[in-house]
């Protein structure tokens, strides 16, 4: 048996897994994969995301605000968090907001990855061979 350790996330393409795409999972889930199957959210939630790549190469996870217009004048904003930790934030919406949002989304990754990193941490129990909490 092998597996990979993602402790720097991965990105993988299976139509079996892109069933699951757009959604945030927190029991075990198996999808079909290459010769054999994966699994995901086995140790607690999991966001299976779709990516896009900017204009610059980077690929990240990408938030489109719907539009408010009709509603408040808010106009859209898109906001993109690339895989290194920027973001950017563009259209004629509330930019203040979406700053905000990008803070709020930002700070519970670093949460979560330090957890999972840290000891008892998921992932440095799968990098060290043994099964997380």
């Amino acid at each position: 048996q092998s597996y990979v350790p993602n402790a720097q996330g991965g990105v993988y393409q299976s139509p079996s897994l892109s069933a699951y795409s757009g959604g945030v999972y927190s029991t075990p889930q198996l999808f079909a994969f290459a010769k054999g199957a994966g699994v995901f959210g086995e140790a607690g939630p999991e966001a299976i995301m779709p990516l896009t790549r900017a204009a610059n190469g980077s690929l990240g996870v990408r938030a489109i605000m719907p539009d408010t217009s009709t509603v408040n004048n808010g106009g859209n904003v898109y906001v993109t968090i690339n895989e290194n930790g920027t973001s950017s934030i563009s259209g004629n919406g509330d930019q203040d907001f979406a700053r905000t949002f990008t803070k709020i989304i930002q700070e519970e990754y670093r949460k979560l990855r330090e957890k999972d990193l840290g000891q008892g941490g998921v992932l440095t129990a799968a990098r060290n061979g043994r099964r997380g909490r």
